[in-house]
């Protein structure tokens, strides 16, 4: 024992003692490694899926051609647009600066989701099977667009335009001016392409039975909005389509954004003062750069998505501050007699301390690449599957790296106070 802790003793001052005591772990250091990995895992899940809500929160506006928006004075967020006059773009239009302002239509209505298998000749003029048992969630992600499931009616976006006015950008408007006149034939919209699977647009053009907001309605083709958290689908129609499809008589007063593009050297925001002064108090002038903000805001703070995710990553980082005080403090009771005979030589618990707090460190920075490694693949597979858009930012990285690193010190610091109890009188008793 003497040879053993004079060898401790002569490397007291270099880092290998740490790894040292991680190697002479075995089992009880390997899974402790593995079940930190598996918590930045979770951690850098949890930060991609709130990355995840700050991208798709900017990108429908991504989509959109414009300097300033003009929007309701009830605006909170883009699916909750509120509406205002389009007497208010006739208005804006007046300014030297303005090059264009166009209208865009935006709400949620149901859509009549079609079963899949789809019903046979015979079937097809059944009722519409509006439940019945579906598999369970690993069954259902497994199985992805071929799981079972009946008509459904479901919420989507519908997003209304003035063809001649269109205010999207490429790939997008591109896709629109494809569609040319049949766009403007009543009752037809484009498909997002990139929808959930419920909502039936692998079943096009084979399946025709398609309802929005209760009338029957044709899809003529795709567009590519990439999906958000407020939607899982979206249709593209003409005004006078989405005013039919919500009953309106008119869109005149029911104008949700309003795009204005200014003309080349025109300063947005001395433009927003000035449209702000002019206009009446029912609409908000809004920089792109704000408006940005302001949806980033809403459902990054101000919705249980953005809170569910950040109070994850404080869950997930509990988890493995618990995993690492078991593996120190379980070390430090195997080795309380080493560690007495330390103190009996004149080391302090300072000393001491900095092997522990070195060793946790060692766990930390041992779990991290393979964490990182398995969080990539993740993150490619949910983004396949969920198609939400998984960035694995080097901010995310930097993140939790720092909070794997200070967990594993705090863990440190917890299982300090068991060195309390190696009293070098026990070597005597």
């Amino acid at each position: 024992m003497r040879d053993g802790v004079y060898r401790i003793t002569r490397r007291l001052s270099c880092p290998p003692l740490a790894l040292l005591n991680v190697l002479h772990g075995g089992k009880r250091s390997l899974v402790t490694v593995v079940g930190m990995a598996l918590a930045v895992v979770m951690v850098l899940l949890e930060l991609g899926f709130l990355e995840a809500v700050r991208i798709t929160a900017e990108l429908n506006y991504d989509q959109l051609e414009f300097d300033i928006a003009l929007v309701s004075a009830q605006f909170e967020q883009f699916y909750m647009p509120g509406q205002f006059p389009g007497a208010r773009l006739m208005q804006a239009r007046s300014l030297t600066e303005v090059a264009a302002a166009r209208p865009l239509y935006s709400r949620m209505n149901f859509w009549r989701c079609p079963a899949y298998p789809p019903p046979t000749a015979d079937e097809s003029a059944l009722p519409d099977r509006e439940s019945g048992s579906s598999p369970n969630a690993l069954a259902r992600w497994w199985l992805g667009a071929q799981r079972p499931r009946p008509v459904q009616r479901r919420a989507l976006l519908v997003l209304g335009i003035d063809p001649d006015k269109n205010p999207f950008r490429d790939t997008i408007r591109r896709q629109i001016e494809a569609a040319g006149t049949r766009l403007r034939e009543t009752d037809r919209v484009l498909m997002n392409d990139r929808s959930n699977a419920d909502f039936g647009w692998d079943q096009w053009p084979r399946f025709t039975g398609w309802e929005l907001g209760g009338s029957r309605v044709e899809i003529i083709g795709p567009f590519s909005l990439t999906r958000s958290f407020g939607a899982d689908a979206a249709v593209l129609c003409t005004a006078s389509n989405f005013a039919r499809s919500f009953r309106l008589a008119s869109v005149d007063d029911s104008v949700n954004f309003g795009l204005i593009t200014l003309r080349p050297g025109a300063d947005p925001d001395q433009v927003a003062e000035r449209l702000a002064r002019a206009l009446s108090p029912d609409v908000k002038v809004l920089s792109r750069r704000a408006l940005y903000r302001i949806e980033s805001d809403y459902w990054v703070r101000q919705t249980a998505t953005g809170k569910i995710f950040s109070f994850g990553v404080f869950l997930t980082m509990v988890v493995a501050a618990v995993i690492v005080y078991q593996a120190l403090a379980g070390d430090i009771r195997d080795h309380l007699p080493e560690y007495a005979t330390l103190k009996a030589m004149g080391h302090t618990e300072l000393d001491l301390a900095r092997i522990i707090h070195s060793q946790a460190a060692l766990y930390a920075l041992g779990c991290y690449l393979p964490a990182v490694l398995l969080a990539a693949v993740v993150y490619r597979i949910t983004d396949r599957l969920a198609r939400i858009p998984m960035v694995l930012t080097g901010e995310n990285l930097l993140t939790a790296l720092v909070v794997t690193i200070v967990t594993s010190l705090v863990a440190g610091v917890l299982s300090l106070r068991k060195l309390r109890l190696a009293d070098p009188a026990d070597l005597f008793r």
